[in-house]
């Protein structure tokens, strides 16, 4: 089963490729949970927190594209320095800023986070042999899940020790540190400017493939949302709604199985079609998730939820990455960034409207899944639309990868 993670850790580069993502993605779990708790320790107030929070979000969301541009257009290198530098200087305001600049801190906190996720998902491609990519991409989602697990634990260990303040301190440093170790990395150091071309403000939006894969991409954190607060519900409901945490961390672990169970092996059912059919798997246990008759069912129903979101939120970066032209080899991530974290957004309003005082999470555990379906009806016109090149899935030769230099937007 580990025989394709070994063979992708011989190559030279990933493995240094892999300790900045772990390092950089560790930062920003950590950063959410203690950024909220210093917020409220310096405002006083919950709701003024939420501003904190929701401006940064709002910063990184809408700026991530701008980072992956440079990136592509100038090279990666410099333009993680420069983001470097400046986000280096926004924890520092953040930090020292009074109470009444602290949201604007934020916002600038979140403007400048460096695309290091991006840079890293746009070299996996040019870093490994085609056969291999698929392996890459489960890596480096398993390593996201994974972060999301621990760093909301690691949390409460660290302010023991030092105040929020602290904690949001050593976020940075994580942050800034992956930062620079993937600045040294070959991946990066080697990685040339896109040749100059005609630029559309819209980016690789333009090209519709592109467009309904990230689309898709929205519709699964939309329905991550929605498990937020039907989760919550649902635990209330059986007896205590702080066991929504437990019910959230069985998704989490089945998500961090499913991703290296898909990359471990080659699947008979590839590509898009594959995409499809974990779409409609996520919408048939959703349903039953609203309809469960005890904590242990849901439990079970979420873990299952998570074997087959894992592999998705794995397919759709692979596909991305065979798919955007080439110019936008970094945006195109950034744009996925921004698309995942307005699903989210979304996902999580519109739960929050539905479900009343006394509802079970049954209406939310619903909205879930008709965005599940609309994922797969999106998975099976994107199938639809010719593609230039066949899916990184279906080339089972050792090869070296390249760059598909002669995508263009349809």
């Amino acid at each position: 089963m580990f025989a394709p993670y070994r063979r992708l850790l011989t190559h030279p580069g990933v493995p240094h490729l892999l300790v900045s993502g772990l390092v950089v993605k560790l930062g920003t779990p950590v950063l959410s949970l203690a950024l909220l708790l210093a917020a409220v320790d310096r405002l006083g107030s919950y709701a003024a927190a939420g501003l904190v929070l929701t401006g940064h979000a709002l910063a990184l969301a809408l700026c991530a594209p701008l980072g992956g541009r440079l990136a592509d257009r100038y090279g990666p290198r410099p333009a993680l320095t420069g983001y470097l530098a400046a986000h280096a200087l926004a924890y520092a305001l953040l930090l020292l800023a009074p109470p009444a600049l602290m949201i604007g801190a934020a916002v600038l906190l979140g403007a400048t986070t460096p695309p290091a996720g991006s840079v890293i998902r746009g070299a996996w491609p040019l870093l490994v042999p085609v056969a291999s990519v698929s392996a890459a991409y489960a890596v480096d989602n398993a390593v996201n899940e994974l972060m999301f697990i621990a760093g909301p634990l690691l949390v409460p260990v660290l302010t023991l020790a030092v105040p929020a303040y602290g904690v949001v301190a050593a976020a940075g440093a994580a942050v800034l540190l992956g930062t620079a170790l993937l600045l040294a990395s070959s991946a990066v150091r080697q990685a040339a400017p896109t040749p100059p071309g005609r630029l559309r403000l819209a980016g690789p939006l333009t090209h519709r493939r592109t467009f309904l894969l990230l689309t898709i991409a929205a519709f699964g954190t939309f329905t991550f949302g929605c498990l937020r607060i039907a989760t919550v519900a649902s635990a209330a409901a059986f007896g205590s709604a702080a066991s929504a945490g437990v019910l959230m961390g069985m998704l989490s672990a089945g998500a961090l199985l499913g991703t290296l169970g898909y990359g471990a092996r080659a699947w008979p059912i590839i590509g898009g079609r594959l995409l499809v059919l974990l779409s409609l798997a996520e919408a048939a246990i959703l349903l039953g998730g609203g309809w469960a008759p005890g904590f242990v069912t849901l439990a079970v129903l979420m873990t299952l939820v998570g074997l087959v979101t894992g592999p998705r939120d794995a397919v759709v970066p692979a596909l991305l990455s065979d798919d955007a032209p080439a110019r936008y080899r970094t945006e195109v991530f950034a744009w996925l960034n921004t698309f995942m974290w307005a699903g989210y957004g979304l996902g999580t309003a519109v739960a929050g409207r539905l479900i009343g005082s006394h509802d079970t999470g049954t209406t939310a555990f619903a909205t879930a899944a008709a965005a599940a379906v609309a994922g797969a009806i999106l998975a099976a016109v994107a199938n639809r639309i010719a593609s230039p090149l066949p899916t990184l899935a279906t080339v089972s030769t050792e090869g070296p990868s390249r760059e598909s230099d002669h995508l263009a937007d349809n």
